[in-house]
C-alpha cells in the first residue's frame, strides 16, 4: 500500500504504519486549490460585514486582504470532507475512530497537502483457542461453610451493650470525646463527641487504639497519634465501654430471619452457598478461559477505543461506588485510568479476538435466537412502558445485541472445547 494512487488528480499515500495507526497524506493540486480558493473568497464576500461597503459588495481584494486566514481554512475543510473518506477507501482503511488531520502544508500556488492520522482495527489471525486448559474449582456447602454463614449472620444482627469490665480491652467499643492539640494550639477541626471506635479493628488514626486500651470509664487522658503524619495529643475522655454482643441461635433468630426453626434456615444457606459456589466456579473458569485466549493472542489495540473503554469503567464505578451523590476527583480519575488501562486494553482485545473466532468457526446467529433473546428480556421487564423501551433499544441497537449474542455464543462454542479438570 506504499504506492501512489491517484482519483481525479487527487494523490493519496500511505506514509506511516504503526500497530493500529496509519498516517496517510493527501496531495491536491494546485489548480484545484486555486479554484476552490476563489469560491472561498465569494462565499466569504456574500455574508462578510466591512464598514463603508454594503452586505455582499465589499471589494473582492479587500475579502482577500482581511479574510485570507478564513479563507484558506475553508478550503482545508473542503478538501478534508471531500477526500478523506475517498481516500479511506481507496487505501482500505476501516477507522474505528474520527481521524484526525496532523500535519498541513498550505502555499499559494502550490498543492495543498495534509496527513491524516486514522486508527485502525488490528489484523487478528486467532489461534490456540480449542481445547484451552481448564481447573474448576469447588466450593461445597458443607457444615463448616454453613456454620460461617450463620456467624455472619449473627454478627450482621448484633447490638453493643454495656461492657462488664471496668477498662478497654482488643474486644471492646469505647464512646469517646476528643479534641486535638498541635504544638500548643487546639486543633478546630480535630474535635468531636460520642465518637465510637472498634478496639478490634485498625483505625486509619495511627496510635489511637494503643491509647484507649486500658482506660476506664469516665477516665480522661492525653493520647499521641498521628494525623496527616503529623504528630497530635488528643484529649480523650472515655464515656462508655460496650462489647458486642451476638443474639443467640435459636428459634427466635430463625423467625426474624423469615425461617420457623434453625434447620429450615441452614437448609435455605446451604441452598444459597451451593448456587453461590456453583457461580463463582463458572465465573473463574470464563476468566481462565479469557486469560488464556489473551496470553496467546496478545495484539496491540487502538488507543481511541482503550480511552473509551477506561471512561466507560470509570462511570460505571462511579455510580456503584458514589451512587450519584458525587463525583471522583481529576486526581482520583487519573489513578484509575493508570491503575484500569490493562484490564480496559484487554477488553478491547477480546472484543476483536471474539468476532475472529466466530468468523473462522462460521458461528452466526440466527433470527429466531434474536427473537428469543427479545422475548427473554421483554419477560424480565416489570412494566409495559419497560418493555416498550426493551423494544426500541432492540430496534435502535440491533447491531450491538447481534454482537453480545454472537460473542456470547463463541464463548460458548470455546467452553465446549475447553479441557476442564476439576480441581
Amino acid at each position: 500500500m506504499g504506492l501512489f494512487t491517484a482519483s481525479d488528480k487527487v494523490r493519496f499515500k500511505i506514509v506511516k504504519e504503526d500497530a493500529c495507526v496509519a498516517t496517510f497524506s493527501v496531495e491536491v493540486p494546485a489548480v484545484q486549490v486555486e479554484a476552490e480558493g476563489h469560491n472561498a473568497i465569494l462565499r466569504i464576500q456574500q455574508r462578510a460585514k466591512v464598514p463603508g461597503f454594503r452586505p455582499g459588495k465589499v471589494p473582492l481584494d479587500l475579502v482577500r486582504q482581511q479574510f485570507a486566514g478564513h479563507a484558506q481554512e475553508a478550503v482545508l475543510d473542503h478538501f478534508v470532507r471531500k477526500h478523506v473518506p475517498e481516500a479511506l477507501r481507496e487505501l482500505n482503511l476501516n477507522p474505528v475512530a474520527t481521524p484526525a488531520i496532523v500535519d498541513v502544508s498550505q502555499a499559494t500556488g502550490k498543492p495543498l497537502q495534509f496527513q491524516v492520522r486514522v486508527e485502525v482495527p488490528p489484523r487478528v489471525v486467532p489461534k490456540d483457542y480449542a481445547g484451552i486448559k481448564l481447573t474448576r474449582n469447588s466450593y461445597p456447602a458443607d457444615d463448616a461453610a454453613v456454620e460461617a454463614r450463620l456467624t455472619e449472620l449473627r454478627e450482621a444482627h448484633a447490638r453493643l451493650e454495656p461492657a462488664a469490665e471496668e477498662a478497654a480491652g482488643r474486644s471492646h467499643y469505647v464512646v469517646m470525646d476528643y479534641a486535638g492539640v498541635r504544638d500548643g494550639k487546639p486543633l478546630a477541626d480535630v474535635k468531636g463527641a460520642n465518637e465510637l471506635v472498634d478496639l478490634s479493628s485498625e483505625q486509619t488514626v495511627a496510635g489511637l487504639c494503643e491509647g484507649l486500651l486500658g482506660m476506664k470509664r469516665a477516665q480522661t487522658k492525653a493520647v499521641m497519634v498521628k494525623i496527616g503524619g503529623k504528630d497530635t495529643e488528643l484529649q480523650v475522655t472515655v464515656k462508655e465501654i460496650k462489647s458486642k454482643i451476638l443474639p443467640a441461635l435459636d428459634a427466635d433468630f430463625a423467625k426474624d430471619m423469615g425461617f420457623e426453626s434453625v434447620d429450615a434456615l441452614k437448609v435455605k444457606l446451604r441452598e444459597v452457598i451451593t448456587d453461590e459456589g456453583r457461580s463463582r466456579s463458572e465465573r473463574e473458569l470464563a476468566e481462565q478461559m479469557e486469560a488464556a485466549l489473551l496470553k496467546a493472542n496478545h495484539m496491540p489495540v487502538p488507543p481511541a477505543l482503550v480511552t473509551a473503554q477506561l471512561e466507560h469503567m470509570i462511570e460505571t464505578l462511579q455510580r456503584q461506588v458514589l451512587r450519584g451523590r458525587d463525583e471522583f476527583t481529576a486526581q482520583q480519575v487519573e489513578e484509575f485510568k493508570t491503575k484500569l488501562r490493562p484490564q480496559a486494553e484487554d477488553r478491547v482485545r477480546l472484543s476483536f479476538l471474539l468476532p475472529a473466532i466466530a468468523q473462522r468457526e462460521k458461528i452466526d446467529v440466527a433470527e429466531p435466537e434474536v427473537a428469543a433473546e427479545l422475548e427473554k428480556s421483554l419477560a424480565a421487564a416489570p412494566t409495559e412502558e419497560r418493555k416498550e423501551a426493551v423494544r426500541r433499544s432492540f430496534a435502535e441497537r440491533r447491531e450491538d445485541v447481534l454482537g453480545m449474542m454472537r460473542d456470547r455464543k463463541t464463548l460458548e462454542f470455546l467452553r465446549a472445547k475447553a479441557a476442564i479438570t476439576d480441581a
